[in-house]
């Protein structure tokens, strides 16, 4: 610990006097020059307090409501560009969320977030809440590092919250907004706040969009609308009572994906493009099962041909009867309802904000295999998420001593009906649910020992209980394990299936006790230095496959960090290096389950050292011109990292070293015995974890006659080359990327009116956020692309 204190410590001083002196320098160029312009104070309520961004060790950024509308936010993916280090991707509706190279690359429905998900103070238990979430918002709140105390469960690499525009006693108001683009983009957003009385008020928020997919074949598509309404009631100056319910429709066709193997333009769908990937290292190598292994299947022409028995090592057995065809589509509902009831105690404040959240969803997507959730024997019947959650904290500031505590309790059972379609070699159906309770008590204090010294504590205590209740797992008729002289052969609401495992129930449970110690001091009002130590959590679980429980994640977090405002407020200058020991990290891998059957499956990598440093400046240069500029470079290594794959998958399934175990699978046909090898992964680059990211903004306002104002703006982004997924295979890592965006905006001089002109993607070069690997093809990897080039106006009216 010394040696590491004394690196932090030695780092951050280089780095200060390297900023000091490039600062003081800059000040001098600019000393003559007279200003009246000054940088806006942002407040984050992110550590349950009200606090300025500049007294904050919190590593925060945040974007208030006219950077939200100037910079199109719509959607989680849309905060990539705005945030270094942040990487938000689809993998089907749900999302893949990383910061710093933390987070979960679960593709399937029972995989949770490292990072914490809430609006409004609300816990929220699924990914796919937080996407239609994203307008009428007062605030984004994005926290890097564990916030193991105050966040708890499921924060390891931190937490992004939405705080929505409140209603407000006593006015009348609101506003409404159009968006016109190409892929015939159109979206409406509007919101309109009712004052009832002196006592009561309601807001009512509503968005809808529908746009083209920009994949080749219509798949990238959004055509969703939300209702959002909340009321506000305070009957005197010591009880606030919000109640707010929102419901979101999603339709269209959803996830696509791109085949980094087959095709050159990054928008050409999987699909025909993946076809190339599949007769050269299928069809065109001879690698497909034989006609007699099957006779029940009618169209063996399309399986090319068959190798000779016994089959070689590394064969890929594939039918691509299904995986060809062009099936994607999603409806999805989602639905909330929470309260945050504020009562002035004298002696301490309480807040309770209870929620409940219903997520039901029916997909099915390309990207590697035909893979959908539904589930085939009852009609189709999705996948349904129901959560509740409690918060209950007691708090108090004042001059010397500010402390919050509480307890919290969450909720959910969920259904995830899995279904994956590869013809002949694999037709599967999953039936999973999951039921998770879990419990936390929490409290931190922030202590000030004068002026300009504080000492910040936190402790949490959180308990997890997991529970796989009545699995079962099916092979579909008429896949090669379900013929139809099967002996678990049966016919289940008209559906031929074979019951392969099950009904069975497991449960795990998992407890922590994280903390956190930081001391803040003050060099001057406008310059902080900070130090913090602390701890996140990642609960364990079950994978949607027949395999054992994985293993909660760990982050113990050590950071040093400043804030400073210069030029009498115009130049704010922000950072921090830090210093992350990652134990348990969760990771997706390819390989047999218990039942030797080939899926995705979750394991859990020994340990991570991620290390580097990162900061942000911005500059108000004169009133007119503003200057942005941030960056962090990341150093992610897997210390250790192992798991166990079948030989015929190895190679060409990963490039780490491997190593014969002893150990003999027992496949089912037609691998039959096979041996297990040890794949190490040890020393490779961690996943999703780019050396360099960076963004720079510079925005000219320009006064017309009149007052009104013209501000253009050209931002940037740049993400260095990543590792996607775990495999390591070539397909797999990304390369780096710079974007390039632009806009005008417009507001006449009672700025009412805000007109947006935009083009973004300039250069139309693609970022991939997501990737999966196809199970039984591993050259044939699917990445999800960001938006290619696009550019439309935006319009909105304030009243």
């Amino acid at each position: 610990m010394q040696v590491l204190l004394k690196r932090l410590v030695g780092a951050a001083v280089l780095t200060g006097q390297v900023i000091l002196y490039s600062t003081f320098a800059m000040g001098n160029a600019l000393a003559q020059e007279e200003s009246e312009a000054r940088l806006e104070e942002i407040v984050v309520t992110a550590s349950r307090r009200a606090e300025s961004i500049q007294d904050s060790s919190l590593i925060i950024e945040a974007f208030d409501n006219e950077k939200i509308f100037q910079k199109g936010l719509t959607t989680p993916v849309g905060l990539t560009t705005a945030v270094p280090s942040l990487q938000i991707g689809m993998a089907g509706p749900q999302l893949q969320m990383y910061i710093r190279g933390v987070g979960s690359p679960n593709a399937t429905v029972v995989g949770s977030p490292a990072i914490a998900l809430s609006k409004d103070g609300s816990y929220l238990a699924r990914t796919q809440s937080l996407h239609p979430s994203f307008f009428d918002l007062e605030r984004i709140e994005v926290l890097k590092g564990p916030q193991g105390t105050l966040y708890g469960r499921n924060a390891t690499g931190g937490a992004i919250n939405l705080i929505t525009k409140a209603p407000v006693l006593g006015e009348f108001g609101g506003y409404g907004a159009l968006d016109f683009g190409n892929f015939s983009k159109k979206q409406i957003e509007g919101a309109v706040n009712l004052p009832v009385g002196d006592e009561f008020a309601t807001r009512v928020s509503f968005f809808g969009i529908d746009r083209a997919g920009y994949m080749s074949d219509g798949t990238m598509d959004d055509e969703h609308w939300a209702l959002r309404v909340q009321t506000l009631w305070e009957p005197n100056d010591r009880v606030s009572w919000t109640l707010q319910g929102q419901y979101a429709d999603y339709r269209g066709r959803g996830l696509g994906g791109f085949s980094f193997a087959g095709a050159a333009d990054p928008w050409q769908a999987m699909f025909p493009a993946g076809n190339a990937v599949i007769l050269a290292n299928v069809f065109g190598n001879g690698q497909a099962f034989p006609d007699f292994a099957f006779p029940f299947i009618t169209d063996a022409e399309d399986l090319g041909p068959a190798p000779t028995p016994p089959f070689p090592p590394g064969t890929s057995f594939f039918s691509g009867v299904d995986l060809i065809e062009d099936n994607a589509f999603q409806e999805m509902q989602i639905w909330d309802i929470s309260s945050t009831l504020i009562v002035d105690m004298d002696f301490a404040t309480l807040t309770v904000v209870p929620s409940y959240q219903e997520v039901e969803s029916t997909f099915r997507n390309t990207p590697g295999p035909r893979f959908g959730i539904l589930d085939p024997l009852n009609g189709g019947a999705p996948e349904t998420s129901e959560a509740a959650t409690l918060e209950v904290r007691l708090s108090n500031e004042t001059d010397k001593f500010d402390w919050v505590a509480g307890i919290y309790i969450f909720d959910e059972d969920q259904f995830g009906p899995t279904r994956v379609d590869q013809g002949p070699v694999q037709n599967l159906f999953v039936d999973n649910s999951f039921e998770t309770e879990a419990f936390g008590v929490f409290a931190e204090t922030v202590y000030s020992f004068n002026d300009t010294t504080r000492l910040i504590t936190g402790v949490r205590y959180s308990d997890d209980e997991i529970t796989k209740p009545d699995f079962r797992r099916w092979s579909i008729s008429e896949a090669l394990n379900c013929p139809p002289t099967a002996p678990n052969r049966q016919v289940v609401n008209g559906v031929a299936a074979c019951l392969v495992s099950g009904p069975n129930t497991d449960t795990v449970s998992f407890d922590s006790f994280d903390w956190k110690v930081a001391l803040e001091y003050d060099l001057s009002p406008d310059n902080m230095v900070f130090f913090t130590a602390s701890t996140g959590y990642k609960a364990g679980g079950f994978p949607a496959v027949v395999a054992q429980a994985f293993e909660p994640e760990e982050l113990d977090a050590y950071e040093i960090g400043f804030r400073n405002l210069f030029l009498d407020g115009r130049l704010q200058l922000n950072g921090d290096i830090f210093y992350w020991d990652y134990t348990d990290r969760q990771e997706n891998v390819v390989g047999a389950d218990d039942l030797g059957i080939i899926g995705q499956s979750v394991v859990n990598a020994g340990s991570t050292t991620i290390q580097g440093f990162g900061f942000d400046m911005l500059f108000a240069a004169t009133d007119q011109d503003l200057i942005r500029f941030g960056a962090e470079f990341l150093d992610a290594e897997y210390d250790t990292f192992t798991f166990t794959q079948g030989a015929p998958f190895t190679p060409p399934s990963v490039t780490c070293p491997t190593s014969p175990t002893g150990v003999t699978l027992m496949l089912p046909p037609p691998f039959g015995p096979t041996p297990e090898l040890l794949i190490d992964c040890s020393g490779f680059e961690a996943t999703r974890s780019p050396r360099w990211t960076a963004n720079v903004e510079y925005t000219h306002t320009f006064v017309l006659e009149g007052g009104a104002t013209l501000a253009a703006n050209v931002n940037g982004s740049y993400k260095d080359e990543t590792w996607l997924t775990a495999l390591f295979l070539e397909q797999q890592r990304v390369p780096d990327l710079m974007l390039w965006n632009a806009s005008l905006t417009y507001r006449p001089s009672d700025e009412r009116f805000t007109v947006v002109a935009y083009v973004d993607n300039i250069d139309e070069d693609a970022s991939f956020t997501s990737g999966l690997n196809h199970t039984q093809i591993y050259q044939l990897v699917g990445l999800s692309p960001t938006l290619p080039r696009t550019y439309g106006l935006r319009v909105r009216y304030d009243f």
